[in-house]
């Protein structure tokens, strides 16, 4: 696999990984924001931004996007943050429990894990997600060219596919494949309490007050069983927060990336993850 990253900046090293669909360019407001203090890395996920596509031959999950993002941070140094947002919370999250590459936190924005509502016994509320993201699967195989516009709607509220622009309409339903790739990874992907609760690593969590109540009850779920999570509320945002909000969420990230390298924060060397 290769992977294509956008770099700029300097200073301590910030990975920003984007949601699906996307490309690096998702963070690009936050990480200017950020690039006078941090050097910012943002990787293209397989797939995206010119990035090698996922294996037509193999089944991914999102553990294996995950080892793909580990060879990247490999080459290039140890992150004190590593952000994700969506689906790239994911990926990040996966990185920080796997546990192979030394990062010194986590930054998450509504990461849509989820199977973590399973993991600690939020069965309803797992299953009512997971109707959503069922329907719009099956929409897709029956041949609907705007089934992601299910998607859209459930992340930005009724009607907003509608509302966007020609082109943006048009981006995503490009996109549509890519994106169905990411939602199957992301149900293929299992946690444990103990996964949680074994990432000892600092974790922020956001979620924008606007933003369904799946957003809110994800975050509440990591933090409930992640030892040292701060959760926090972006009033007024949505799941469209780096790009409406970019200001705060970089604040936001630079003020997790002084407490991840305090003498509190940096815990020396990854712990020993699962494969």
């Amino acid at each position: 696999m290769t992977l294509r990253y956008e770099e700029y900046g300097s200073g301590p090293l910030v990975v920003l990984i984007h949601g699906s669909p996307g490309s690096a360019r998702a963070w690009e407001r936050v990480g200017r924001r950020l690039s006078s203090r941090f050097r910012i890395v943002a990787p293209n996920l397989p797939g995206y931004g010119g990035s090698d596509p996922r294996p037509a031959d193999i089944v991914t999950d999102t553990a294996w996007v995950a080892r793909q993002v580990e060879e990247v941070l490999t080459e290039i140094g140890r992150a004190v943050v590593l952000a994700g947002h969506s689906y790239g919370g994911n990926v990040a999250l996966a990185v920080g429990i796997r546990g192979r590459v030394a990062i010194d936190g986590l930054a998450l924005f509504e990461p849509v894990a989820v199977p973590v509502l399973r993991a600690i016994g939020e069965e309803h509320r797992y299953l009512a997600a997971r109707a959503v993201f069922d329907g719009y699967l099956a929409s897709h195989e029956r041949g609907d060219d705007k089934a992601i516009r299910t998607m859209a709607d459930f992340w930005f509220g009724p009607g907003a596919f509608d509302a966007m622009p020609q082109n943006a309409q048009e981006a995503l339903t490009r996109a549509t494949a890519l994106n169905v790739q990411d939602v199957k990874a992301t149900f293929r992907e299992q946690y444990s309490r103990s996964d949680l609760e074994g990432l000892t690593i600092p974790v922020l969590l956001a979620h924008g007050s606007r933003s369904p109540v799946l957003t809110s009850d994800i975050v509440d779920a990591i933090a409930r069983h992640v030892p040292r999570s701060t959760v926090v509320t972006l009033e007024g945002a949505n799941h469209a927060m780096t790009t409406t909000h970019d200001g705060a969420v970089a604040q936001l990230i630079a003020d997790h990336a002084a407490r991840c390298a305090g003498p509190e924060g940096r815990p020396g060397t990854p712990a020993a993850g699962r494969p």
